[in-house]
């Protein structure tokens, strides 16, 4: 994540960022430590639709389709790969697939729903307020080489990229970061459970609903990935610079660190 610079997440969250904030695993049977769960790569298989299923992009996640989707489950504190009520912003997301588009649906919690961005703004930097975001490395090598950013905050505004390599190309702290000229073409809708930028009511979040179409990841290998194929992506929920995730990063980089992003692997019936 590179918020306000292309590598400050964990300094935002300071010592709790450190590998040493995470506990030590416990002894197995025969003595030798076992594996920290936390930090074992997290994976998740994504079926494609059903024939005749169809979503609709309203933000709503109300069609069976979604109900049958693979589910992240609620996201974790990224520094610790624990669960953090305390983060002021939680959320979880399901992902589902076809031949033409990559559907992701998140459902963010949230008290302060935050937007504040000109309605026609382009490339916005959402991370400083309220968004969700996804990252896509294709190749499924987590070498962070040729990896895309994809953003949509509570008004539905969208900030898109695409990487070369880790943060890279950096047009410095104002930005651009990476190539913003590239775009998603994704189609995506927003739902408010609350007020955005009104304080006078306690909200309780939102939801976000988003196509995008495989053709967009110019630099994939196969797009659509064909069934069997893994690739590596993380889906994070944000607020002011920081937020929780899916796969942990554990304090071995920002957001953008590909090695620690998820498989997921995608499957037909």
């Amino acid at each position: 994540m590179r918020r306000a610079s292309p590598f400050v997440a964990c300094a935002l969250l300071a010592a709790a960022c450190s590998r040493d904030s995470i506990a030590p695993p416990e002894a197995d049977k025969k003595g030798a430590p076992a594996e920290d769960p936390r930090r074992v790569i997290k994976e998740i298989t994504v079926k494609a639709l059903a024939s005749g299923e169809t979503i609709t992009i309203d933000g709503k996640l109300d069609e069976p389709a979604w109900g049958k989707a693979a589910d992240t489950g609620p996201f974790v504190d990224v520094s610790t790969g624990a669960p953090n009520p305390r983060i002021p912003v939680q959320g979880r997301a399901r992902i589902v697939w076809d031949d033409q588009f990559l559907y992701v649906g998140f459902d963010v919690k949230d008290a302060t729903i935050r937007g504040g961005f000109p309605t026609d703004a382009l490339d916005p930097h959402l991370w400083e307020r309220d968004t969700v975001e996804i990252m896509i490395d294709p190749d499924g090598d987590g070498d962070n080489k040729d990896y895309y950013e994809i953003q949509v905050n509570p008004q539905n505004l969208v900030f898109d990229s695409r990487f070369d390599d880790y943060g890279k190309p950096y047009g410095g702290p104002a930005g651009p970061f990476g190539h913003q000229a590239w775009s998603a073409g994704l189609e995506s809708a927003v739902v408010l459970r609350g007020t955005i930028d009104d304080d006078k009511d306690k909200d309780e979040g939102y939801t976000v609903e988003a196509k995008i179409p495989w053709k967009s990841f110019l630099k994939a290998k196969a797009s659509p990935p064909a069934s069997g194929d893994v690739w590596r992506m993380n889906f994070y929920a944000m607020q002011n610079n920081g937020g929780v995730a899916w796969s942990p990063i554990l304090g071995m980089g920002n957001f953008h660190r590909a090695s620690r992003f998820g498989r997921v692997k995608w499957v037909r019936e």
